[in-house]
């Protein structure tokens, strides 16, 4: 039996919380197809993941969880439930499969303790929240302050400018070239802008700035570090391309708030992934020619490693 949750006054971007869960699945482990409504803009998303795995049998192969969003940014509801694998129950609209376009993660060996759904609605939640006044044009210069999930965050997005700026309170951060061995006390801002220019920034307390073009990024991880005495605590961090040093790599650590870690950690992958598909874009040759599936016999690209119909991976 499915689950379905309302959420209102939020005015989340839908097709950004739908790419962000995506991600999420796909850094746990999973398969992921993906479906939309195809006019703009888009009011439904359909996601399916499966568990990747070559020892699936026949049956478990064809399970799916199910991810419905529908609605609009103030008022929408986001469904959970099971299904088969390769089939839309929503719409007649081709599912896709979702290549993996982000960056590695830890948060499955972080969060194994709990159930797989209890973890998929908490992130949902987190995220919804995280996005709050994300459709453009939605706010001018707004900047607010959150005390549910997204504690000690702040946010401003430009109307028309496509650009959305969200800052983080951040302890400190270390490892950076050039910089003392910690900064202590400043914000670490996700910007992202059309065109390939996202970026994140971190601003010190006495207006220090480190700017690191999300391309410059290969992979982000959640670390556990000892803070002193005290327990372990939660620390991002990146692996990056330093600019005008032959592109050597340095691993700054950013300390930030461990309540709202998964979701800045989420705010970069998806900066750095819509880089990604940017230049993946820029570097695809157009093909015309087809094949047709193993198993439905539908045409699908010559490409293709799995069938959009239905699902099945093409030898």
């Amino acid at each position: 039996m499915g689950k379905t949750e309302k959420f209102s006054g939020l005015n989340t971007d839908l097709e950004r919380l739908a790419n962000r869960v995506h991600m999420y699945l796909q850094e746990n482990g999973f398969e992921v197809a993906y479906s939309k409504d195809p006019t703009e803009p888009a009011s439904w998303f359909f996601i399916q993941a499966r568990k990747a795995s070559a020892l699936r049998t026949v049956a478990g192969a064809r399970r799916s969880t199910d991810i419905t969003i529908k609605g609009s940014p103030g008022n929408f509801e986001v469904s959970i439930g099971t299904g088969e694998w390769g089939k839309n129950l929503v719409t007649s609209a081709p599912l896709f499969i979702v290549p993996v376009i982000g960056i590695s993660a830890t948060l499955m060996k972080l969060y194994t303790a709990k159930k797989f759904e209890d973890n998929l609605w908490k992130y949902i939640k987190d995220q919804s929240k995280f996005l709050a006044d994300s459709v453009p044009g939605a706010a001018a210069s707004k900047t607010t302050d959150t005390t549910a999930s997204a504690s000690n965050s702040s946010f401003s997005v430009a109307a028309g400018i496509g650009v959305d700026s969200r800052a983080y309170e951040c302890d400190y951060v270390e490892g950076y070239p050039g910089w003392d061995e910690q900064i202590l006390g400043g914000k670490l801002l996700l910007v992202r802008e059309k065109g390939g220019r996202n970026r994140l920034v971190f601003k010190s307390l006495d207006s220090k700035e480190i700017l690191i073009p999300s391309a410059n990024v290969v992979e982000a991880h959640i670390i556990a570090r000892k803070k002193g005495l005290n327990e372990d605590d939660l620390m991002i961090q990146l692996s990056c391309k330093e600019d005008g040093n032959g592109g050597k790599i340095v691993k700054p650590v950013f300390n930030l708030n461990d309540d709202i870690i998964r979701g800045v950690l989420a705010g970069i992958n998806e900066l750095v992934g819509e880089d990604k598909v940017l230049r993946s874009f820029g570097q695809m040759s157009v093909t015309t020619e087809t094949k047709y599936c193993i198993s439905c016999g539908n045409q699908i690209s010559k490409e293709a490693k799995f069938c959009s119909s239905c699902g099945t991976k093409q030898s």
